[in-house]
């Protein structure tokens, strides 16, 4: 794997990692000239005390080796260790290969400035980038910012307020796909019931 992804893994900063290369705790794999300098991952699990499960294995893997939905899942567990600045560059990375969850997460990011420093217009710049790419959560972000509320609080810097309106946007499409899910699964199952009885009703006689 890559260094940056040891880092994300480790906690550790490249520098850290290229001195451990140096001093033989890590052996480095050289892809050819020109490209980058990788590690195993067993030695890279070696310098930290958290385990990783096969299903988290096969994750780092997916995301070192370019897959987008895999990067902006990496991300979220970051986000959820507190490596703040990682999962930021790890969302840029997913949002930079076209995958719309993490343009939103990304822009998100960028608009309360919990990963790093604020950019409101970088943040509103993903979520065009997200809606264009048919993301309806970037849509219905997009409104919600350009609504009163969240121009004052743009504008004065409340983050707090800022942050809640995005949320309470996000939870309502949540919602709201969670019931067209339920009404399309009741729909299934009437649907299902009509035949059973169509298909046990007595054959009319000729």
């Amino acid at each position: 794997m890559c260094l940056d992804t040891a880092s994300a893994i480790t906690g550790l900063t490249k520098r850290t990692l290229w001195r451990y290369i140096q001093d033989g705790r890590l052996h480095a794999i050289r892809e050819g000239r020109g490209r980058r300098t990788s590690v195993p991952l067993a030695e890279v699990l070696a310098l930290t005390d958290r385990v990783l499960d096969a299903e988290a294995r096969a994750l780092v893997l997916a995301a070192d080796r370019g897959d987008a939905e895999a990067q902006c899942d990496l991300a979220l567990r970051l986000l959820e260790l507190e490596r703040l600045g990682s999962a930021r560059e790890w969302f840029a990375r997913s949002a930079r290969a076209g995958y719309a969850d993490a343009m939103c997460w990304l822009a998100r990011d960028l608009l309360v400035g919990r990963c790093g420093e604020r950019d409101d217009a970088g943040g509103v710049l993903w979520l065009s980038q997200a809606a264009a790419c048919g993301s309806p959560l970037a849509e219905a972000l997009l409104i919600e910012l350009h609504g009163a509320v969240c121009r004052k609080a743009r504008a004065a810097a409340d983050l707090e307020t800022l942050e809640t309106r995005l949320d309470a946007v996000e939870r309502e499409l949540l919602l709201r796909a969670l019931n067209e899910t339920g009404e399309a699964a009741a729909a299934d199952t009437d649907g299902e019931g009509d035949i059973d009885r169509v298909a046990t009703s007595p054959t009319e006689e000729v």
